[in-house]
């Protein structure tokens, strides 16, 4: 097995080198997914535009035999996204119909309206009363209520949920809840609430106080927050605002072209859209950190080259956004804080001092009282994440003299064990992430001996699939075994104990997997939030086999050295 892992660690290295920008970065192209394909559809209907057949074809080929659409890659049958795509293909039908789009029409089953967002769409092609979608002004002090609570006592969160068959009422809009909601809450229901004022009660002040806050919170490069979802929704609103109110001017022009322009730049070569435009702050890291695991010396121009990229999209608050926009405009996040100072730390070039430096610190100022990291901020509609503290815990292990914050985070991650013994994680698929990082976390941090660790070593080997593999979708259900995911648990169970059979059975999946070019089949594990759906992304399928894959080269040059 040592001579193929050596070939497997030369031929996927050239492959992730390929993938890398003259400018510098890496980015793998995202996954084509439901929602974002039909938000954009939404768009070109609601300004009497034809849709290109290439949309058409591929929400026509993504529909599964019964009738359905998945949300994602992974195309699980969704009751949302199928309700979606019927009702986008129902109103092109009714401007361009065809046999091909009838026929789809009628394979779909027949499901209830329930998901409020989605509700929002039929509502606004007239298929349903816009008095249905938000609940009454008279629960704001119930909602205020739930917020406080659940920051109170974060274990109520899960109970306090708020409900995803309607709307808050657009009065939240000027109330201090809203300020505290997680940033992209905020950015979808400012929004729908633009929408939904404009087709009902038309108060002037709401609808200038939503049109400002559209105004203040559009990036440079015409897009709200970079995802395609919400975006769409911006720009309908603002459409809606034209529309309705007669409004004309050449700035209300300039924002709608701008975010038509940046929906544009969503789609993919398949012919339906991704809901992110790229992840390439966080896919240059983790090959950053991966290049430098992997000792790839020969291409120490390509990582100064990268490293460089990196310092140069960071934040003026010295974090990193998930995508490089230089200028600050897009928010920083704990995770690409964390992982861009780990690979300028881990790559030891030239110059990077203050840029590690503004990171670690921007890490210090948001690490939670609880101990952990959040995405954004702390307290504020966010929750503590355990990837993300798993990766902070690294980067201050690298930067060494930050014992207390390591210290705090791993109590944390030590709290936040499930009686079954894995740990959850929000933003990849999902136990199989959250177990791998904090077993990771946890062993780098000196606690190798801890009972977590056992629990959840034990956890992975019991959850391991017949092949192999490990895989289960974006809410935990077991399914078919993916790289990614094996490569993950492997390197943790690697890290836990070097002889592990378990581990040794995920190599091989891995090197059996691995394609002549160097490349992994991609699948679709990472997630942009339960509603939407996730996404595959090709750097993810190489960068993590490798870590694993390097690993085992390690250890078995260490037995031989010993």
């Amino acid at each position: 097995m040592n001579e193929s892992i050596e070939s497997a660690l030369h031929r996927g290295t050239s492959f992730l080198m390929a993938q890398q920008s003259e400018a510098g970065y890496f980015e793998g192209q995202l996954s084509s997914s439901t929602f974002p394909t039909c938000a954009y559809a939404w768009v070109q209907l609601a300004q009497n535009k034809l849709l290109d057949g290439t949309l058409v074809q591929w929400l026509l080929k993504n529909q599964n035999r019964n009738g359905t659409w998945g949300l994602d890659a992974g195309n699980q049958p969704n009751r949302d996204a199928t309700l979606f795509a019927k009702l986008v293909l129902k109103h092109i039908a009714t401007r361009a119909p065809t046999s091909e789009i009838e026929e789809a029409i009628t394979r779909v089953p027949e499901y209830p309206l329930h998901l409020a967002l989605i509700k929002l769409a039929y509502a606004a092609f007239g298929a349903l009363d816009w008095s249905k979608l938000t609940i009454s002004s008279n629960m704001l002090p119930a909602i205020r209520l739930a917020q406080k609570l659940s920051w109170l006592f974060p274990p109520l969160r899960i109970l306090l949920k708020p409900p995803t068959n309607v709307l808050p009422p657009t009065d939240l809009f000027n109330t201090p809840t809203f300020g505290k909601l997680f940033i992209a809450e905020q950015h979808t229901l400012a929004a729908v609430f633009l929408i939904i004022e404009l087709n009902t009660t038309g108060r002037p002040d709401i609808i200038d106080g939503l049109f400002s806050w559209l105004k203040s919170h559009v990036l440079t490069d015409g897009s709200w927050f970079r995802v395609n979802y919400i975006t769409a929704l911006s720009v309908l609103g603002l459409i809606e605002l034209r529309k309705k109110e007669g409004r004309r001017s050449s700035e209300l022009d300039r924002m709608i072209e701008q975010g038509l322009a940046w929906l544009d730049r969503t789609r993919n070569p398949d012919g339906g859209c991704r809901e992110a435009l790229n992840l390439n702050v966080w896919d240059t890291a983790l090959s950053i950190i991966s290049l430098i695991e992997i000792d790839a010396s020969g291409y120490n121009n390509e990582l100064q080259s990268a490293g460089r990229w990196l310092i140069e999209n960071q934040n003026p608050d010295g974090g990193w956004a998930f995508s490089g926009l230089p200028g600050g405009d897009l928010p920083s996040d704990a995770d690409d804080t964390a992982l861009g100072s780990l690979a300028l730390l881990k790559s030891k070039i030239p110059d990077t001092d203050t840029a590690i430096r503004g990171g670690l610190d921007w890490l210090c100022a948001h690490q939670g009282r609880d101990g952990s990291w959040s995405t954004y901020l702390p307290g504020q509609g966010d929750v503590g994440c355990v990837s993300i503290t798993s990766h902070a815990v690294e980067a201050f292990i690298e930067a060494t003299g930050k014992e207390s914050e390591i210290d705090r985070a791993c109590q944390w991650l030590k709290r936040r064990i499930s009686a079954e013994g894995y740990w959850s994680d929000l933003w990849l698929a999902k136990y199989t992430y959250g177990t791998a990082n904090a077993i990771n976390a946890l062993i780098k941090a000196g606690q190798r001996d801890c009972t977590e660790i056992r629990q959840g070593v034990r956890w992975l080997e019991n959850v391991q699939n017949s092949d192999g593999g490990w895989g289960e979708d974006m809410l935990g259900k077991p399914s078919g075994s993916t790289v990614e995911q094996t490569a993950w648990c492997t390197y943790a169970l690697l890290l836990a104990n070097p002889q592990s059979e378990p581990a040794r059975k995920g190599l091989k999946f891995l090197l059996d997997r691995q394609k002549a070019d160097g490349s992994w089949e991609a699948s679709c594990v990472g997630i942009y939030w339960e509603v939407i759906g996730g996404y595959s992304d090709s750097i993810y399928a190489s960068v993590f086999p490798l870590i694993a894959l390097n690993q085992a080269r390690c250890i078995t040059q260490d037995t031989s050295e010993s």
